[in-house]
């Protein structure tokens, strides 16, 4: 991007949700993405001011556009490792374009994706793009890709969870139906007035995260959009998933897990899942976006891979040259068995 056409572009550049939302309202982007009024989620303004508040890392939001193109994107500052997904290590300060909840989305909402991440190597420092559905060409920009996400599409026929353990083939059912069974005496609460305290349960689901990106603060489970399905033994909270009903589509969000003696967390695991397949057969959701890691777990369900890609960009010549070089280091590295799940 040359000097002339950076100057071309207008910009808006704020830490401040409500500020930067005040500029889209007057833009193209608003008219041309905004088909009811509000963002799409999850970059509605609530949910952005909730992770201003409760994510600690600093966040910027971007609202770029020229006579034809236009993009809005978020970004955060962490100290990271940056081969979090490869297998080295080197801990730098970095700026992560995507959204600040661990979501397999992007951050990025453009017309014209090269153009907006030509603009983001204009970004002074180490930048990582995460989680983009489509890998482009972008000239000067280490590439690959990253965790895929996980996605099950369900079936006319699950037009009930009983139905759905049918269509599973003999070893998958078995699975599904031992977990039951063995979770018999949890109780599962939707807890709409979040009055159960869950924090706990993700901070120890974080702590044991191979891919650790942010961590989010007890308030963004307080107020959160979505449903919380808690799991309970003994009237203690064991377990949670945090779902979003979006367009036909159910998006796990977040989960967190009791990891002390006396819970079996593999049939707690599947027991959640389980219930996440019956959440949304049961809201009539057409697919549901499992997000990202325990790949092998999601995949037994049903569900497919869905590859996600990076992009990485220091200003430094000299350090975006050994970072182009070893782009593979950067790269998720995954091979996983084909699970022939579905009876047919």
């Amino acid at each position: 991007m040359s000097a002339r056409v950076r100057n071309n572009i207008r910009e808006q550049i704020s830490d401040d949700p409500e500020s930067i939302f005040a500029v889209l309202k007057e833009s193209r982007f608003y008219e041309d993405i905004l088909n009811e009024g509000s963002m799409p989620f999850p970059f509605s303004v609530e949910m952005l001011k909730l992770l201003k508040r409760s994510n600690p890392l600093s966040q910027k939001y971007y609202y770029i556009e020229d006579d034809e193109r236009y993009a809005f994107f978020t970004m955060y500052e962490n100290r990271m490792n940056l081969f979090t997904f490869g297998k080295a290590e080197l801990f730098i300060n970095i700026s992560t374009i995507g959204f600040p909840c661990s979501l397999s989305c992007s951050g990025i909402l453009t017309n014209d994706l090269v153009w907006v991440l030509d603009y983001i190597k204009t970004i002074r420092g180490c930048k990582l793009v995460l989680n983009l559905d489509d890998r482009p060409d972008a000239e000067g920009m280490a590439s690959g890709e990253t965790l895929p996400s996980c996605v099950l599409r369900l079936k006319k026929d699950h037009t009930s969870i009983e139905a759905y353990i049918a269509s599973l083939r003999s070893t998958y059912r078995r699975r599904v139906r031992l977990a039951a069974e063995r979770c018999k005496d949890i109780k599962i609460v939707n807890d709409h007035e979040d009055k159960i305290d869950i924090h706990s349960l993700y901070l120890q689901t974080y702590e044991r995260s191979d891919y650790k990106l942010e961590c989010l603060q007890k308030e963004f489970f307080d107020r959160t959009e979505g449903d919380k399905l808690v799991f309970i033994k003994d009237g203690k909270p064991i377990g949670f998933v945090l779902l979003k009903e979006n367009h036909g589509e159910l998006i796990f969000m977040l989960c967190g897990m009791e990891y002390e003696d006396g819970v079996c967390n593999a049939d707690l695991y599947y027991y959640m899942l389980l219930n996440i397949v019956e959440y949304a057969i049961e809201h009539k959701c057409m697919s549901i976006d499992f997000g990202q890691t325990s790949e092998k777990t999601k995949l037994k369900f049903g569900a497919t891979l869905k590859k996600k890609y990076f992009y990485a960009h220091h200003s430094n010549p000299l350090i975006n040259l050994i970072a182009m070089a070893g782009r593979h280091m950067l790269e998720y590295k995954y091979s996983f068995p084909r699970y022939r799940v579905f009876r047919e």
